[in-house]
C-alpha cells in the first residue's frame, strides 16, 4: 500500500466518537492553547504528572472471542486507561489523596456509561460499524509507579463489529 488509509481503524473509530460525547469530554484536560481534549490514541501525549487533570488513552489489546465461521463478524479488545493527576499545593505537595480516587472513578464512568452497551445496537464509530461493546471486568486502579501519586485506572471492553 503507497497511500494513506483513510478509513478508520477500532482505536481512531472509538475516539472520533468519543470526542461527541460532552460528558465524556468535560472529564478530561485539554491542551491549553486549542483546547482539544486529553482523549489520546495507543499513548499518553500529554504530561499528566502536575497537571491535576485527567486524560484517556485508547488502544487495541488483542481479541475477546475466538473467529466467527459464519460471518464477517471480529472481536477486539478495547483498553481504556484513565490516568488522574491529584490535586497539589503550590509546593507542588500532593493535598487530598481521596479525591483523586473519587475524580478517577468518576471518569471511567463517565467513559462506561457510553462504551458498555450490552444491548447490542449498531453505533458507528467513526467508520467503523460496532454492534456491540461489553465492559469485560472491573476497572483496575492503581498509583503509577513514580508518578508522584498520580493514578492509573484500566478496563477493557469487548467490541463486536461486523
Amino acid at each position: 500500500m503507497t497511500g494513506p488509509v483513510v478509513d478508520d481503524d477500532l482505536v481512531q473509530g472509538a475516539v472520533k466518537w468519543l470526542l461527541t460525547q460532552s460528558d465524556v469530554t468535560a472529564v478530561v484536560g485539554t491542551f491549553d492553547e486549542t483546547a482539544s481534549p486529553w482523549l489520546f490514541q495507543h499513548q499518553l501525549w500529554a504530561r499528566v504528572e502536575g497537571s491535576q487533570s485527567t486524560a484517556a488513552v485508547l488502544s487495541r489489546a488483542g481479541g475477546w472471542s475466538g473467529a466467527n465461521e459464519h460471518n464477517t463478524m471480529r472481536f477486539p479488545r478495547l483498553s481504556l486507561e484513565v490516568y488522574a493527576d491529584p490535586l497539589r499545593d503550590t509546593g507542588n505537595n500532593v493535598t487530598d489523596p481521596g479525591e483523586s480516587w473519587r475524580r478517577i472513578e468518576a471518569a471511567w464512568s463517565a467513559f462506561d456509561t457510553v462504551l458498555h452497551r450490552p444491548a447490542a445496537e449498531s453505533v458507528m464509530w467513526g467508520t467503523v460499524r460496532t454492534l456491540g461493546c461489553l465492559r469485560l471486568g472491573e476497572p483496575n486502579i492503581y498509583s503509577v509507579p513514580d508518578g508522584d501519586g498520580m493514578l492509573r485506572c484500566q478496563c477493557f471492553y469487548g467490541v463486536v463489529t461486523g
